[in-house]
């Protein structure tokens, strides 16, 4: 149970209309009790809180040690994808006006819940085509959308067959994941019994953040209960990303942005992604693919976050999308590019709410700048503080302490730290980020094993 006392929430909100095939609107009060489902981030419950809403949150079994203040009930489940067992869990759930959640693991889940009390928002089966990429690239295809072909397999012996089929090299990944986890480029049938005898397709990943044990984004290929993807490889020049706020399916902002480079080039590496202005002549383009993706993969109220992929032919295809905000610090420069509260635009439109979003952009462009380092122990390593006084930086938390071990990296999440910068020419951003990387100042005493492994 949370700490503390509310008032009891406002009752159900009552059905102000049931077209066949839709979810019912509702006509809502000004507070609202809210279902929220989260893995440990508290963003969207903080914000629902602050604006006067009653939250009872669904969590990982055992469930948080301290819920945020304010929160009714805590409620658990064992996993996310259980879904008779979230069915049997409804009747213990008080009435609620709401079911809500920004985390990948919960989309399916929150969907679920609704359609068993008959809320609005996104439905079960636009759910499943957001979190799982085979019914993903399946709708993009078949809304004749460009997107990298692929095979459903369940064993690495049948990937061969598939690769004969799309052309080596071929990239191999999971139907559902994040962060690049077990996702692979596969060069040839040589290279890939060079990966089977090295594990790679049986190795679960570490949950470095302790947020992902109910869930199946750690699964080894092997170990993923309905397959996984061998897709067509293809040569890219660039990767793109777009955050769509949405109202009832109408765009209320597109906020563009690129990475460094592409994702999988960046697993255990230093890393950097670029908020763009939506004039930015990269970005037209890009958001107009994202928008066309998203009305073909279910239409919400909500964020929608999607990665757009440029070929070295200068071709865009889609790359992903999910339906929740942009992770690492995406969310956080959007929310500096455009003036935006976005934890307050989150809690609108989790319960249904149209937020005023302003468009005009307030920087040509914003970078958040990821620290990584060696496995080890930090030796010397420059404060925040320091970091802080070099012009054009916003902000930077440094995670690196002299005496202190690295902390842990899985795909292309870093827990070393971020610095938000304000880019002076976009042209020579690799040089300004080099930099700011020099500035740093990291040495590391390699680990034992490390040590022993050079000799």
């Amino acid at each position: 149970m949370a700490r503390g006392h509310r008032r009891t929430g406002p009752a159900p909100a009552r059905i102000a209309s049931a077209d066949p095939g839709r979810h019912p609107r509702f006509e809502r009060p000004h507070t609202l009790h809210v279902l929220v489902l989260a893995t440990g981030n508290p963003l969207l419950e903080n914000a629902l809180l602050a604006a006067g809403h009653t939250i009872t949150l669904l969590a990982p079994a055992p469930g948080p040690t301290h819920p945020p203040p304010g929160v009714r009930a805590v409620h658990t489940v064992r996993h996310w994808d259980d879904l008779d067992a979230l069915t049997a869990l409804v009747p213990s759930l008080p009435p609620v006006g709401a079911v809500a959640t920004v985390d990948e693991q919960c989309i399916v889940a929150a969907a679920h819940l609704r359609h068993l009390r008959h809320l609005p928002g996104l439905r079960v089966d636009a759910a499943h085509r957001y979190t799982d990429k085979h019914l993903m690239k399946n709708a993009l295809r078949a809304a004749g959308l460009p997107a990298a072909g692929h095979r459903l397999v369940h064993s690495c012996d049948e990937i061969p067959e598939a690769a004969q089929a799309l052309g080596w090299p071929v990239i191999v990944k999971p139907r559902a994941g994040a962060a690049a986890w077990n996702t692979f480029l596969v060069r040839s049938e040589a290279h890939l019994k060079e990966l089977v005898a090295g594990g790679a397709f049986d190795s679960r990943v570490p949950d470095i953040t302790g947020r992902f044990h109910a869930g199946h984004a750690l699964d080894s290929l092997h170990g993923a209960r309905d397959g996984f993807l061998v897709e067509t490889f293809l040569d890219l020049a660039d990767e793109y990303f777009v955050d769509l706020f949405a109202h009832d399916g109408e765009i209320l902002l597109a906020a563009p942005g690129r990475y460094d480079q592409p994702l999988l080039r960046t697993v255990g590496s230093a890393s950097y992604d670029t908020v763009l202005p939506p004039d930015h002549p990269e970005a037209r383009a890009v958001t107009d693919l994202a928008r066309r993706a998203t009305a073909a993969l279910g239409a919400q109220t909500g964020v929608v976050h999607c990665e757009i992929l440029r070929t070295t032919d200068g071709r865009l295809h889609i790359g992903e999308a999910a339906a929740r905000p942009g992770g690492d610090c995406i969310t956080e420069l959007t929310g500096l590019m455009y003036g935006i509260d976005v934890p307050t635009a989150l809690a609108a439109l989790a319960i249904g709410e149209r937020p005023a979003l302003p468009t005009a952009a307030r920087y040509p462009a914003l970078t958040a700048v990821m620290i990584a380092a060696p496995p080890g122990t930090v030796t010397r390593a420059a404060t925040a503080e320091t970091i802080e006084q070099r012009p054009g930086v916003l902000s930077a938390t440094i995670n690196l302490r002299p005496g202190e071990p690295v902390p842990a990296t899985a795909g292309t999440v870093t827990g070393a730290g971020r610095i938000l910068y304000r880019p002076r020419d976009l042209a020579r951003l690799d040089r300004e980020v080099a930099d700011l990387r020099a500035a740093l100042d990291i040495q590391v005493a390699p680990a034992p094993a490390a040590v022993a492994s050079e000799h």
